[in-house]
């Protein structure tokens, strides 16, 4: 029965994604390629040689979950497939499937990028992506030629999104008037770092704090692995001057985040300014600009250390970018079936030492 379902699955996922192939080149089945795929990013397979080993150490059990009627695949079918594979295409079905998935929940969204270091074959790739903090999983993202192109990349991925009632965060690069009053108009509400790339807007918003402080404030601290982290956020939302001055769409409030992390003997502080459609609160502006960074804890982070994604050195262009879309399908299904006190790490090397458990988690991810 549960091979059935993965099965059943499998075709509920991948349907409706072209076979790039032309029919004298069909010998494997096209939704047992792309399962091959799915099932050994989730057991850690970082490569089309490992695939192929993962494919032929699993035949048997692999038999009952999809067609192998021609034996197992070669590890040069497929990458010669991933690279034919439209990743536009492919982007689609897993935003679509994804999107099933989010909780109709008011939460952040932070949007990010990345550079896969040893991707592409005249320069690495770089994602921005859209991480749903409450939810634990990757939404959607948008390919650009490097970090500098991430203003152009924004306003394609929330064209993407549904952000409707969703707080969406944003480093100090992504922000621009646009992208605020495009975030507006898509019903949502931003929180948006301010650096150099605003000079006059942030040498005012300074000022704002150095004058007596009438808005409101919030504390928190965090204790732990020999670490003391303490956030100050103050917020003002008497503001007329400066948008009178500066016409920012849909700015309410300002925001300064004083954090003072402590390690053994050794003191730093850091102090963040941000811009935001939300009105003057100070707690929920913290943990808007707190959840942010989770995209690097969280997404950025695991990619590499759980999925050794700088390491990858898959350089054909659509294959490294399938894959990498591959890799973020594979986080979000052992994210949605992580266990409390059970690392993303574990899970993975008992998927790949186990086809019951692999199989398990991904029966409970369709069912899901």
């Amino acid at each position: 029965m549960g091979a059935r379902k993965i099965e059943a699955g499998l075709e509920k996922v991948f349907s409706g994604i072209e076979d790039p192939r032309s029919k004298r080149n069909q010998k494997h089945a096209f939704l047992s390629l792309l399962g091959i795929g799915l099932l050994g990013s989730v057991a850690g397979i970082d490569s089309f040689s490992g695939l192929g080993d993962f494919a032929e150490a699993h035949e048997e059990a692999l038999k009952e979950v999809i067609d192998l009627s021609n034996g197992p695949p070669s590890h040069d079918t497929l990458q010669r497939f991933f690279n034919e594979l439209n990743p536009e295409h492919f982007l689609e079905k897993f935003m679509e499937f994804t999107q099933a998935l989010v909780e109709r929940l008011p939460g952040v969204i932070a949007i990010d990028g990345k550079t896969i270091r040893n991707s592409g074959r005249t320069h690495p790739l770089h994602i921005v992506s859209a991480w749903c903090e409450a939810n634990q999983l990757v939404l959607g993202q948008v390919k650009v030629d490097d970090k500098s192109n991430e203003i152009t990349a924004i306003p394609r991925l929330l064209e993407l999104l549904d952000i409707s009632n969703k707080i969406i965060t944003i480093d100090a690069m992504g922000c621009q008037r646009e992208i605020a009053q495009q975030i507006i108009d898509l019903e949502g509400d931003y929180v948006m770092g301010l650096k150099g790339n605003q000079k006059t807007l942030l040498e005012d918003a300074k000022e704002y704090f150095k004058s007596d402080f009438k808005g409101c404030q919030w504390q928190e601290a965090d204790k732990g692995h020999g670490r003391l982290e303490e956030r100050i956020c103050r917020v003002i939302d008497d503001i007329d001057w400066m948008q009178e001055h500066h016409q920012w769409p849909g700015l309410k409030s300002i925001a300064q985040v004083i954090s003072t992390r402590t390690i053994k003997d050794k003191t730093t502080t850091d102090t963040r300014y941000y811009l935001s459609s939300l009105p003057a609160n100070a707690e929920l502006l913290c943990k808007a600009a707190r959840a942010h960074w989770s995209v690097e804890n969280k997404l950025h982070w695991r990619l590499d250390v759980v999925f050794n994604e700088d390491k990858c050195c898959i350089r054909n262009d659509n294959a490294s970018e399938n894959v990498d879309i591959m890799r973020k399908w594979a986080l979000n299904i052992l994210n949605k079936q992580k266990k409390e006190h059970v690392s993303l790490k574990s899970m993975q090397r008992k998927a790949a030492m186990s086809f019951k458990f692999l199989k398990n988690t991904l029966q409970d991810f369709f069912h899901a």
